[in-house]
């Protein structure tokens, strides 16, 4: 039954993917505990050691809460073992599939080391904690970014306001047909992140379960969006989560391993457009300026576009 044949607050389930998070992951906790009210559930996934560091952290959170007469919320799993992040995926997904996950829940994702945004969620939810979500919708963004050194925590000052990065135009839209998103990323990259976006738990079912197995994160953003029950891809009001990293990622350039999730990116594209015929012109000029800029550099006439980071504004912490 979904939280709204029940009569719940319509809210997604947090799930959180930990890899060899250590202090940031402590961060993530952070966050986590001021929201957990803002989520239906909240699954922390772990990849790694049953006995690791991020497990030890996980499960003395769990009992800091217990010993203080506030039972959280959090479901926590382990691997037992390292895991690639899309077999982290099926991982996570299995869980939920055996523990009553339903196709049309929600599903908040959080990456590795970044934080929930507890003001931005409540400010964008209604009186009864029931966030604004559409079926047909999967949600990107904004994000809150923080800069930080791959080797270094951010240190402060944490009260400053943030930029909030976009992956639509500025000043708009911050709704477009699914093809005429992700056409507009293939055309100039822009940045994105998994983090923070809400999307049906079916997207990710679909997309873990292809029979063209999908090796790697990099385009999940997209393919996530083009699942066929998707028809538009918005952006929240505000942001939900903080992410920490740098604006010059290029994503566009990452070379041999892009090209091959270029490859299951077109063949998932493909099936979606054979549901909705109407994204073929959209999908077809994307892919075509992916190709040149392949050509391009393979012939040495040129180089691919970098990566295009649009702030939006900035927000409070």
């Amino acid at each position: 039954m979904t939280p709204a044949a029940s009569g719940a607050s319509l809210q997604p389930i947090l799930v959180v993917l930990v890899y060899r998070g250590g202090p940031r992951f402590l961060r993530a906790l952070e966050s986590i505990g001021r929201s957990e009210h803002l989520f239906r559930r909240i699954v922390v996934s772990v990849t790694g050691d049953n006995e690791g560091d991020d497990m030890q952290a996980a499960q003395a959170y769990l009992r800091e809460h217990a010993e203080a007469g506030t039972p959280s919320k959090v479901e926590l799993i382990c691997s037992g073992v390292e895991l690639k992040t899309m077999d982290h995926q099926r991982f996570w997904i299995s869980y939920l599939e055996r523990t009553g996950g339903h196709p049309q829940d929600w599903i908040y994702w959080l990456a590795y080391d970044d934080q929930v945004r507890p003001r931005g969620i409540e400010r964008i939810v209604d009186e009864h904690g029931n966030w604004p979500l559409e079926q047909g919708t999967a949600y990107f963004g904004p994000w809150a970014m923080r800069h930080e050194q791959a080797d270094e925590l951010f240190a402060g000052p944490w009260d400053e306001p943030i930029e909030s990065w976009t992956s639509f135009p500025v000043p708009g839209p911050t709704r477009l047909p699914v093809a005429a998103w992700i056409a507009q990323q293939l055309r100039q990259p822009t940045y994105m992140q998994m983090t923070g976006s809400v999307t049906s738990f079916l997207s990710h079912q679909r997309l873990a379960s292809t029979r063209l197995r999908k090796r790697g994160p990099m385009r999940i953003e997209m393919e996530t969006a083009a699942d066929i029950g998707n028809v538009v891809v918005a952006e929240f009001a505000e942001p939900v989560s903080i992410i920490y990293g740098r604006p010059n990622s290029d994503r566009a350039s990452y070379g041999r391993s892009a090209r091959w999730e270029d490859l299951h990116l077109a063949a998932w594209l493909a099936r979606y457009t054979a549901r909705h015929p109407r994204s073929i012109p959209y999908i077809t000029r994307g892919m075509a300026s992916v190709a040149s800029g392949y050509r391009r550099v393979m012939t040495g006439s040129g180089s691919l576009p970098e990566e295009l980071w649009v702030v939006r504004g900035t927000v409070d912490p």
